[in-house]
């Protein structure tokens, strides 16, 4: 590191290099990855504590849908794991949240992975991998990932939690907006034929 003021310049290690214990950046992912399961029940408890608060303040504002359903506000946004800056749509990874406009609370998250590691490894030995829990769960092109995790967060609003989404803000990306709606009417579709 180097002072800007005074020219000064040192060396800091976030780890001591000559000791052999495990390095403390694998030692934070092997811990993330042991408490995975319990970390996801937290944030499912939640998101559904979030979208109840939001539920009721929608209610109480009289928002209202003409089908009796609390409609909110969201804000939508996505990122991935590699920038591109619209040359590079590589990344083999991405995420998207939808989060409630009035309380800033996150109520929808969604994680798309195009590789797992168990998986690459046995096809580079040719071998079948051992069962595991694969972390693959995405095949389409990266730059639709933020458009399906906000579109199924769209389609499960109200199996989830009673609500729908009226309002949405984002960053201007059109390919989550036509997702949105064109995965919109095939539901209407099968409701007037009922």
């Amino acid at each position: 590191m180097k002072c800007e003021m005074c020219n000064f310049q040192e060396i800091i290690w976030t780890e001591d290099p000559h000791n052999e214990k495990i390095p403390v950046n694998i030692a934070a992912v092997s811990g993330i990855m042991k408490i995975g399961g319990a970390w996801e029940k937290v944030v499912e408890r939640e998101m559904y504590s979030a979208a109840m608060e939001e539920k009721q303040l929608a209610v109480q504002a009289g928002e209202i849908g003409p089908d009796g359903f609390p409609t909110l506000t969201v804000v939508v946004g996505g990122c991935w794991a590699k920038r591109s800056y619209r040359n590079n749509y590589s990344s083999l990874s991405g995420a998207a949240a939808i989060v409630e406009f009035r309380t800033k609370k996150v109520i929808y998250m969604g994680v798309r992975n195009r590789y797992c590691m168990v998986c690459s490894r046995a096809a580079a030995a040719n071998e079948q991998a051992d069962r595991h829990c694969c972390s693959k769960n995405w095949h389409g092109s990266s730059s639709s990932k933020e458009a399906n995790i906000i579109q199924e967060g769209f389609m499960n609003s109200f199996a989830m939690y009673g609500i729908k989404y009226s309002k949405i803000i984002g960053d201007g990306d059109s390919n989550v907006h036509k997702t949105i709606l064109d995965s919109r009417f095939p539901v209407m579709h099968c409701r007037l034929k009922n």
